[in-house]
């Protein structure tokens, strides 16, 4: 299963955090970044 964030496309959770936080860092932390991703990643086929 991957997970889409944004229009990006990732095949793993983690891997979508680690790339896409960048993008986040000047909007919040890292853990509230994470909290995010998990609530609003599409998870796809």
């Amino acid at each position: 299963m991957a997970y889409k964030l944004d229009g990006a496309k990732f095949a793993t959770l983690e891997e979508l955090i680690d790339s896409m936080y960048v993008f986040y860092q000047d909007k919040m932390s890292k853990e509230e970044f994470e909290a995010y991703a998990k609530e609003n990643a599409e998870q796809t086929d």
